[in-house]
């Protein structure tokens, strides 16, 4: 008889591999002890608070602990990273950090400065955002879209999750190049503005690649889709690059934590939520919100923000909301 620590012969004996069980990573003073807190900026229901849901179930097995989710929606998804600001690096909060969070920080004062107050931890994916209108909309093309605005300055309407959101600027410069008019009308979030849509308060809704149920549904259907190239779910689908617009709207985003972080809690939660990252609950939910995976390490992650952020300054200094040094 081997000399195998006793669980690991009581599993054996009842035929467990080894090698299917979870793999927990722990930091050098044992972390994680508690559940694992990760706000997420976006309201319940939408297309990143279910994707994000569903990676951290997936995270919990190879973290050993709860990952819980709080919402924190508005502000342009940045409450997340203000309320995590005087929290201890300690690993135990968490949130979700996106291009907003670079932009806000450049049109306007705000308490946290993204290049210094965080830890990133891992890069997850980039959110796809599109311009829908009902089925029963007269616009059958982005060009009727546009062409109507044209004739009726002001009188076409949209949706977007918030004003300076991507999909937001990305039609503020659409509006500019092609020299028109549309009515913005800002909302907490897509859920909301879904409801807007089909109760036929607004003309067209610009928001997350997760509204793609009610186009599979026949409720909907594209204009046409702000991500760097066309989407397999929707083939037929142009993207603002097809139309002739170079307007970058796809938004990475990823996981981080409060600075001055201990670098083996980093790697835990970076191991833990790879993990998860790859798992094929969290892929297909990722593929029914038409986005893939985008994953960096920390390191890596941390260098493709401060990309973001000079692509960003660039974006908002051409529509004239860069706010006065």
């Amino acid at each position: 008889m081997t000399n195998l620590p006793s669980r690991r012969r009581f599993l054996a004996a009842c035929g467990v591999s080894l090698a299917s069980l979870p793999y927990r990573a722990h930091a050098a003073d044992g972390f994680p002890r508690r559940p694992v807190t990760l706000l997420v900026p976006f309201p319940a229901g939408g297309t990143a608070d279910v994707t994000y849901r569903v990676l951290a179930t997936a995270t919990e097995p190879y973290l050993g602990q709860p990952v819980v989710i709080e919402n924190r929606p508005g502000a342009s998804a940045t409450l997340g990273v203000m309320a995590m600001l005087n929290t201890p690096p300690d690993g135990y909060r968490l949130t979700i950090v996106h291009s907003a969070v670079l932009r806000m920080q450049l049109m306007q004062k705000t308490p946290y400065d993204a290049r210094k107050d965080i830890t990133p931890i891992i890069a997850i994916s980039a959110f796809n955002v599109g311009l829908m209108v009902r089925k029963d909309s007269p616009f059958r093309t982005f060009k009727d879209f546009v062409e109507a605005a044209r004739k009726n300055p002001g009188g076409v309407s949209y949706g977007s999750n918030g004003a300076a959101t991507a999909q937001h600027l990305a039609l503020v410069q659409v509006a500019e190049q092609e020299g028109v008019q549309f009515n913005h009308i800002p909302y907490k979030g897509d859920a909301e503005a879904t409801n807007a849509l089909l109760g036929g308060h607004i003309d067209a809704h610009a928001g997350g690649t997760g509204m793609g149920e009610l186009v599979d549904g026949g409720k909907a259907r594209w204009l046409a889709l702000f991500s760097d190239e066309r989407l397999a779910r929707w083939p037929d689908v142009p993207t603002l690059y097809d139309l002739g617009y170079q307007i970058p709207a796809s938004s990475p985003n990823g996981i981080v934590g409060p600075a001055g972080m201990d670098p083996s809690v980093v790697r835990t939660l970076h191991d833990a939520f790879k993990q998860a990252l790859f798992s094929p609950s969290h892929r297909q939910a990722l593929e029914r919100a038409g986005q893939a995976v985008q994953y960096l390490d920390g390191e890596d992650f941390g260098k493709l923000l401060v990309q973001h952020y000079a692509l960003e300054h660039e974006r908002i200094a051409k529509a004239g909301l860069l706010a006065a040094p």
